[in-house]
């Protein structure tokens, strides 16, 4: 579990390093269905990549248990990494390409809503097992509360990612050879 005592996190631009004085009193938490779909539900709505602080808006305002609850916890995406490429599309011709957009995430922000202290114990067992499915966790208070001073956080690291995969089909007309294409004159 050393890896774990030195993790950094990216927080709104503002850099977070776990206490290395702390030892992780619990596991990491395993991915349930309910989470794995919510974050499926969360990310098919985000700006694409392409639009940066559009999409880290979205994600900070935006949170897993959906735009209408009123939980007073609530859980956020707190770092994405995306990974994007381009494969050929065997069955589209020479043409053909793939590109794919996988999003995953191993670290979430669970925001005491609009509170500066932290909830109890308790409260923060109940719904992460009533809401997620997640059992006791590494949990980790941030120094700051969340974006937009939206309450107090904590930062639970996932012990596998949630992935959500985009998959779209196209013709690259750019990588032609010249032929057919009208020259100047």
């Amino acid at each position: 579990m050393g890896p774990l005592l030195h993790l950094s996190t990216v927080f709104h631009g503002a850099e977070w390093r776990a206490n290395p004085d702390r030892l992780p009193s619990h596991p990491r938490a395993m991915p349930s269905q309910t989470l794995t779909d919510a974050y499926s539900a969360l990310l098919s709505n985000a700006p694409a990549p392409l639009f940066a602080r559009a999409r880290r808006l979205y994600l900070n305002k935006y949170c897993l248990d959906g735009r209408g609850t009123k939980s007073v916890l609530r859980l956020f995406v707190a770092q994405e990494t995306i990974e994007e490429r381009v494969e050929v599309d065997q069955d589209a011709g020479p043409l053909g390409r793939i590109a794919t957009l996988q999003s995953s995430t191993l670290e979430l922000a669970l925001v005491h809503w609009q509170q500066d202290a932290p909830p109890e114990q308790a409260l923060i067992e109940t719904y992460l097992r009533q809401s997620w499915q997640l059992q006791p966790c590494l949990i980790a208070p941030a120094e700051e509360s969340w974006f937009r001073n939206g309450g107090f956080q904590f930062t639970i690291t996932l012990q596998q990612p949630l992935i959500w995969v985009r998959s779209s089909r196209y013709q690259d007309a750019d990588n032609q050879s010249g032929k057919g294409k009208p020259t100047k004159s």
